[in-house]
C-alpha cells in the first residue's frame, strides 16, 4: 500500500516538474520572466504576515491560558463552599437544597465560561485568519503584477536584442 502511494506522489511529482508551467521559471535572454527582488519582497512580507498571526495567536492563547486559570480557580473555591455546607447544621433537607442551590449555579457559571472559553478561541482564529486572508490576496495580486511586469522586460530585450 505505502509503495503505491509512494509512486503515485512520485508521478505527480514528475507531472508538476516535467509540465509547461516550469517553463515560466527558466531565464530568457539571461532574464528572469519575473522581477527577483518584488518576489522576494513579497516573500518578505509573506513571512511578516505569518509571523503577526502567530504573535496574534500567542497573545490570545495566553488570554485563554490565563481564563482558564481563573475558571480553575473558582471550580476549587465552589467545591470548597459546597463542602463546607455540607459540614455546617441543619437539618439534611436544608443541606439539601443549599447544595442544590450551589450545582445549579456551578454549572450555570460553567457554561458561561465554556461559552466565553469558546468566542475567544474562535476571536483567536479569526484575527489570525484575517491577517493570513489579507496577506494571500495581497501576494498573488504582487506575484500577478510581478509576471507582467516581468514578461514585458522579457519581450522588450527580446525586441532590443533583434
Amino acid at each position: 500500500m505505502a509503495d503505491k502511494a509512494s509512486s503515485t506522489a512520485q508521478a505527480y511529482t514528475n507531472q508538476f516538474f516535467n509540465s509547461d508551467f516550469l517553463k515560466g521559471f527558466t531565464p530568457v535572454n539571461g532574464m528572469f520572466p519575473f522581477d527577483m527582488g518584488a518576489l522576494m519582497e513579497t516573500h518578505r512580507k509573506n513571512i511578516e504576515a505569518f509571523t503577526e498571526a502567530q504573535q496574534i495567536a500567542m497573545q490570545n492563547m495566553q488570554s485563554i491560558a490565563q481564563f482558564q486559570s481563573e475558571m480553575m480557580t473558582q471550580i476549587v473555591t465552589d467545591n470548597t463552599t459546597l463542602a463546607r455546607q455540607i459540614l455546617t447544621e441543619g437539618t439534611p433537607e436544608e443541606k439539601v437544597s443549599r447544595q442544590a442551590d450551589m450545582v445549579k449555579k456551578s454549572y450555570e457559571r460553567s457554561v458561561t465560561n465554556l461559552t466565553e472559553l469558546s468566542e475567544m478561541v474562535a476571536k483567536s482564529n479569526r484575527e489570525a485568519g484575517e491577517v493570513i486572508t489579507k496577506r494571500v490576496t495581497s501576494s498573488l495580486t504582487e506575484f500577478k503584477a510581478g509576471l507582467e511586469d516581468g514578461a514585458k522586460k522579457v519581450k522588450e530585450k527580446v525586441k532590443t536584442a533583434a
